[in-house]
């Protein structure tokens, strides 16, 4: 039977009008328990009708407060207002205890005149069930302190779920007080018979409160300088009655031997594991490099260093002492590492007179050195030098006021034939007023007693580089009799066997050897040295290989501005004989015992 629509909607309506029947005559109310959830304490019912929010009740408990209801008694599951309500469901309160007292201490120190930190108060809250905690949402009233010194107290105060307490914290302020002075003498050296100006101390006061403060009114012990040498001076200061005090050294140098002007040294460490040369020096404004070992690859961290010194790109003396690759690879450099003649502008290139070299390396030197001839460079011989020829000097003027020189020394191997490429070496003297430095490159002990011969006015010494990287075959007596160095700086990775056969493994002879070492020990102990290469023991090949290598000193700068001689290194300052590679390798020469 099909209805009509007007049938449809009257059924429609008819059973609306039975539903609503139905639902005003239910009883549509829920029951529900409130449990307080202590000892003692008795269930709350509550009637809830249809659609009602679900309000808890107001409850109290001596010395705590709700937090929330819960689901279960162990208060572990919080109720949803909104959440379906069954009859007979019971909630369950979960209490808190209130805060009763506090208790505050300061762990900082503070001084008179000071700033107190509340982040130096730690506040610990005593609750009503026994519990403690400690609190960072207080406050705190330090009033005014800090304005004179004695023990002082500070309102806190603490406020948790409307609940209020207070405490007082404890503060001991301290006076002010002197602790100590640094002096430091800024000026230069003092000829004999000159004064001590007082204007060139600074004297920086420090307090217990850590504040720092420039004073003038400090006091100079006894000072003389009737005698050259370096004193002690004793510098004191007295405020509130409190008087500390600290020392400098002051040194008194005779007229005619005032080293002026500056002068650095450097020795370099080359990046890679290989032994080499590479000397810069900077004197005043003017740039030298002495070689450029001991690969290709160590043109850019030679580069690298010397940027940090020569800011124009311009190299004023280059000095290639011989033709073996650890002196020379690092001016030709390769394609991936653009070699030294061609990152910088070399106006003068002194290189060695004569060579047996026919090696490829030596070839790419030769073809790289033109190369800058061709770019205006003046290449001189060392005999050239010697003999002032075409243009050549033996005596360069480095400052342009004479304070510091370079000489290149004569020695028979720059005409002779020699019987190893090592005495071909180029020999250079730098000189500062009094002060002397020898490099000679890798002249073993013929061209030693050449250059000695040959130069009966060879001063000593303060510094000499270690000739041929500290080998057995270098710094003989005839040499170091005559120049009776202070310092010896070695360019080598001590111990390495790079230049070991294996049926001459005498791990003596490695760098520095046991003889070098035991010659040079009678005059010095200031032995430093760039690198160390640690070795091990190749069974499959029966001899010792080089396995890694790293810093020994690092690069070694040695100094003198103005007459002060300072020696750093960028590894650590450590001599050779207490390095532990020295303990283990070598035998302590008696000299180095006393």
């Amino acid at each position: 039977m099909k209805l009509s629509k007007n049938r449809i909607f009257a059924v429609a309506l008819l059973l609306a009008v039975m539903c609503c029947t139905l639902f005003v005559g239910c009883d549509l109310t829920t029951t529900v328990y409130f449990n307080p959830n202590y000892d003692g304490a008795e269930k709350i019912t509550v009637e809830m009708g249809f659609g009602d929010k679900l309000t808890p009740p107001q409850v109290s408990r001596d010395g705590y407060y709700v937090e929330g209801w819960y689901l279960e008694k162990e208060c572990t599951t919080p109720v949803n207002d909104f959440g379906l309500v069954w009859t007979g469901s019971e909630y369950f309160a979960k209490w808190n205890p209130n805060p009763v007292s506090l208790s505050a201490t300061y762990d900082g120190v503070l001084f008179e005149g000071g700033t107190p930190s509340k982040d130096n108060v730690t506040v610990t809250v005593n609750y009503f069930d026994g519990s403690t905690a400690q609190v960072s949402d207080f406050e705190v009233d330090f009033g005014n302190v800090t304005d004179s010194a004695g023990t002082k107290t500070a309102t806190v105060t603490y406020t948790e779920h409307g609940v209020t307490v207070n405490g007082e914290v404890t503060l001991n302020v301290a006076a002010v007080a002197l602790q100590s002075i640094a002096a430091t003498y800024t000026g230069k050296n003092i000829v004999v018979g000159g004064q001590l100006n007082h204007q060139d101390i600074t004297v920086v006061a420090t307090y217990t409160d850590g504040s720092t403060q420039t004073v003038t009114n400090f006091a100079v012990g006894a000072f003389s300088s009737a005698v050259a040498g370096t004193q002690t001076v004793e510098i004191s200061y007295t405020e509130d009655n409190v008087t500390v005090s600290d020392t400098i050294s002051v040194t008194v140098v005779e007229e005619g031997a005032m080293a002026s002007g500056s002068l650095s040294i450097h020795f370099l460490e080359l990046g890679n594991a290989y032994t080499g040369d590479s000397v810069y020096i900077k004197a005043g404004d003017t740039d030298i490099l002495i070689d450029a070992g001991s690969r290709k690859d160590s043109a850019s961290t030679i580069s690298d260093y010397i940027d940090d010194y020569c800011t124009d790109g311009v190299l004023e003396y280059v000095v290639v002492t011989h033709a073996h690759q650890d002196h020379i690879a690092g001016f030709v450099g390769s394609s991936k590492d653009m070699g030294l003649f061609e990152r910088y502008e070399c106006e003068t290139i002194i290189e060695f007179a004569r060579t047996n070299a026919t090696t490829a390396i030596y070839e790419d030197y030769c073809e790289k050195r033109n190369a800058e001839v061709a770019e205006g460079a003046n290449c001189y011989t060392a005999l050239e030098c010697v003999n002032n020829e075409n243009g050549a000097q033996k005596v360069y003027d480095l400052t342009g006021d004479g304070s510091v020189t370079m000489e290149i020394l004569y020695q028979e191997f720059y005409e002779n034939k020699a019987g190893d490429e090592n005495d071909y070496s180029v020999c250079v003297l730098i000189t500062q007023g009094e002060n002397h430095y020898l490099l000679t490159g890798d002249l073993e002990e013929a061209g030693e007693q050449s250059l000695v011969e040959n130069n009966p006015d060879l001063p000593e010494v303060v510094l000499y580089k270690g000739g041929h990287h500290g080998s057995y075959t270098a710094a003989n007596e005839v040499l170091l009799s005559k120049i009776k160095p202070q310092y010896v700086c070695i360019c080598c990775c001590a111990g390495t066997v790079e230049y070991m056969t294996q049926g001459t493994q005498n791990l003596h002879h490695t760098f520095p050897a046991q003889e070098f070492i035991d010659r040079v020990a009678p005059y010095t102990d200031c032995v430093y040295v760039t690198s160390l290469m640690h070795i091990k023991f190749d069974e499959s090949k029966n001899k010792w290989v080089n396995d890694y290598v790293e810093s020994m000193n690092g690069n070694i700068v040695f100094s003198c501005i103005d007459g002060v001689i300072t020696l750093q290194c960028s590894n650590n300052d450590t001599k050779l004989k207490d390095t532990q590679w020295f303990k283990e390798n070598r035998t302590c020469p008696d000299a180095w015992r006393e």
